[in-house]
This record gives structure tokens, sequence and C-alpha cells, in this order.
């Protein structure tokens, strides 16, 4: 086969319809624990109009469990879905449905931070010498002429309102990087 022809077979990755559903504004079936919310069940009850749009893939903003201080992108626990969305039985029934369509499921899956809730964070604050500490980026404080206790370096967040992007932990006396909020640590 002649790399002409082998370039010209269609992809089905590089021609698919991606439709992005955020799922706490697209549909409330009333079956989620937060009444106005969408939920899993409100996206699968959808489906065949998604599919009638030409949508191929449906693209999931997160719904794994969350305080939501960041909408679900501060991820408590990667192994179970948000009680506002549903259940991981809605969702292992919405792979069915879509599938009976030719469609697939793509899962937003966030893995620059996690929840400060999250049990690997947990861990990591709760010890300088916990085997997870270096799970997260934690640094010393900077110490001012004066002796007053500073953040790291200059770095700012990206959301939130603090300024600095570093998060004091009384605790261990360290400073862990939170880019987006101080409720999301960032991995290591």
């Amino acid at each position: 086969m002649s790399v002409a022809k082998s370039n010209n077979k269609r992809k089905w990755w590089k021609e698919a319809v991606v439709y992005q559903i955020y799922p706490a504004s697209f549909l409330d079936s009333g079956a989620g624990t937060r009444p106005g919310w969408g939920d899993v069940p409100g996206i699968t009850s959808k489906i065949d109009y998604l599919r009638d749009l030409g949508v191929d893939i449906v693209w999931l903003s997160p719904i794994y469990k969350s305080p939501q201080a960041d909408m679900g992108y501060d991820i408590s626990d990667y192994k179970d879905v948000d009680p506002m969305y549903g259940t991981l039985e809605d969702v292992d029934h919405l792979i069915s449905e879509l599938k009976k369509r030719n469609m697939k499921l793509m899962m937003d899956l966030v893995v620059n931070h996690t929840s400060d809730h999250h049990a690997w964070f947990l861990e990591s604050r709760s010890s300088l010498d916990n085997p997870k500490r270096d799970w997260y980026i934690w640094k010393k404080p900077r110490m001012d002429a004066d002796g007053t206790r500073a953040p790291p370096n200059n770095w700012s967040q990206i959301l939130g309102e603090a300024n600095s992007a570093w998060t004091y932990d009384a605790q261990t006396g360290e400073y862990y990087l939170a880019l987006f909020t101080p409720e999301q640590p960032d991995l290591n």
C-alpha cells in the first residue's frame, strides 16, 4: 500500500461532530439532588435530539464528586459521580443509549489539580514526610527582612479572589501551589 492511499483513509475522530455539554445547565430531569441543575438522566433524554443534530460524540464536562468550588473542576473523587448529577448507573445507562445510536461519550478529565477535599491532598497535607507529600507542589515560605512570611514567588492565580497562586498551610508551615483557586491544589 502506498503512503498516498493510506493517507486518504477516513478517520472517524477527524470527521466526527463533537458536542460539549456543561451538565449543570443542560437539562434537569428531576433525578439529581439539586433542583434546577442539569443531570445525567436529562442528558440521556436528549440523545435522539443530539443524534438528529448530527452529533457523533458527546463531550461531558466534569460530573465527578466535587465540593463545587469551581463547577466540578475541583474533583474530590475520580471514581464516583456527584449526586447532583445522578449515579454511576445513570452514566452506564447514558453510555448504553449512546452506543445504541453509534455515538460516543468523551468525559472531561481534570488532571492538573484536584479538590482540596480529595483524599490524596488530605494525605499530602497531613505531614511533611507523608508518602503523598510530593504528589502536590509544596514550597517553604520566603521570609522578608523583617521576618514576615511570604509566598515562595510572585506567581498569580488564574481564577479566584487571591492574588497569589500559593496558599499557606498552617499545619505544615508550607505553601501549596493552586493556580486556579485555593480549593484546587495543583498536582506535581
